[in-house]
């Protein structure tokens, strides 16, 4: 039950081999890394901008922050060796099974095992949604902020007026997958308590119990939507959520967490999903490669992740889909539908624009890119015969439209 379906909040969450002790793991962190640069960042109107300073000077300007010039900074490489296993080794039972962290995934892309943030009086996150649909926790060490979450509905779709972000892009610059970012603010404006006179830019910074008035992205309906969870999040709480829900967090105080992720067998389809859709592969040929997958099956989840990200890595590079990597159970011929099926499923995969060109091309092989001047909808390809290869293409658009 708190594996994530909905937003939870979990106490004393890294106490479950004794006392934790925070400012002692701070104090170690500091010593370790005070002259590695890191990044913050300044969040305006508009946009986050990113500056880089050492960690010890880090510290010094986030403590500074305000509601009016919010700083926070967020670091996925920083957390390592002593520091790292310190704050994993202690995570809550259920949360340990991670496919993310397994050469399955490792081999493919990388995903940060946890990230380190900090935030000061004031300050708040991007209004996001993660990628991946992955089930995202997050602990805090010291201060106090406020979580909300709203539901992935068609009325806050149109209010948030999201876009897609790539991420993963290691491999390919329009990324594995992609998350959501919007322009909108929960926590634009304040809404005192306990001074109801006071001006807006009066306030220093929000306390528990002030009102927010929000501000919604450029092309947004109507008006910010109530959040559908909402929660205090003290010291040595851990919060464990919907990674793909909408969120955004304001720091009351100068707070210290650490966050991550996991993918286990409950979600592992979601997440595979999330990847072959971005990468464009064809609904027929997705829901034929996952379908015949149960954990307590004889299929093992790595097998199923390494065919996945194959399928993906070629639909995102516009090659033909890749021979299956390893052969169902059941009978040879039961093996040999599935692959058929798989084949003719592949339909609907999205190829560059410029393989439909009707002129000569001029475009890398490593981009698969056209540079000439053709804008047509992206082909199909489609496959037969053993495995699956290129049989044909066709244009979606007509050839005299470039």
């Amino acid at each position: 039950q708190y594996d994530g379906r909905e937003p939870t909040v979990l106490t004393h969450a890294l106490e479950s081999q004794g006392a934790w002790d925070a400012k002692a793991w701070e104090a170690r962190l500091l010593q370790q890394h005070c002259h590695r640069i890191c990044a913050y960042s300044t969040r305006g109107r508009l946009g986050t901008c990113r500056s880089y300073a050492q960690l010890r000077s880090v510290w010094e300007i986030v403590s500074r922050s305000t509601h009016k010039t919010p700083v926070s900074a967020m670091d996925e490489g920083l957390l390592e060796g002593d520091l790292l296993r310190d704050v994993l080794s202690r995570v809550p039972s259920f949360m340990r099974q991670d496919y993310f962290q397994e050469a399955c995934f490792r081999d493919r892309v990388e995903i940060s095992p946890a990230c380190l943030c900090r935030g000061g009086p004031g300050s708040r996150s991007d209004f996001h949604a993660d990628f991946l649909e992955w089930t995202g926790w997050n602990v805090l060490l010291r201060g106090r902020k406020l979580w909300r979450w709203w539901r992935r509905t068609p009325a806050n779709e149109a209010a948030f007026a999201g876009v897609r972000v790539p991420r993963l892009t290691q491999v390919h610059p329009e990324g594995l997958a992609a998350g959501w970012e919007s322009a909108a603010d929960a926590y634009a404006a304040v809404c005192p308590r306990r001074d109801p006179g006071a001006r807006e830019e009066e306030v220093v910074v929000a306390a528990p119990g002030d009102a927010f008035l929000g501000r919604l992205a450029p092309g947004g309906d109507g008006s910010t939507p109530e959040p559908d969870f909402e929660t205090l999040q003290l010291p040595g709480e851990m919060v464990v959520f919907p990674g793909h829900w909408w969120h955004q967090v304001y720091h009351y105080e100068d707070t210290l967490a650490v966050a991550s992720q996991y993918c286990n067998d409950r979600i592992l389809l979601d997440c595979l999903r999330h990847v072959l859709e971005w990468c464009g592969v064809g609904t027929g040929a997705s829901e034929v490669l996952l379908a015949d997958y149960s954990p307590r099956g004889p299929r093992p989840a790595q097998r199923l992740i390494e065919e996945a990200l194959e399928l993906a890595l070629a639909a995102r590079r516009g090659l033909p889909p890749p021979l299956l990597l390893s052969s169902p159970p059941g009978p040879p011929w039961q093996a040999a539908r599935r692959a058929r099926s798989l084949n003719r499923r592949a339909v609907g995969m999205r190829v560059p624009a410029a393989l439909s060109c009707s002129r000569r091309h001029r475009w890398p092989p490593s981009t698969r890119r056209c540079r000439c001047s053709c804008l047509g909808e992206p082909a199909v390809i489609g496959a037969v015969g053993r495995g699956m290869v290129s049989r044909s293409v066709r244009p979606a658009a007509d050839s005299d439209s470039g």
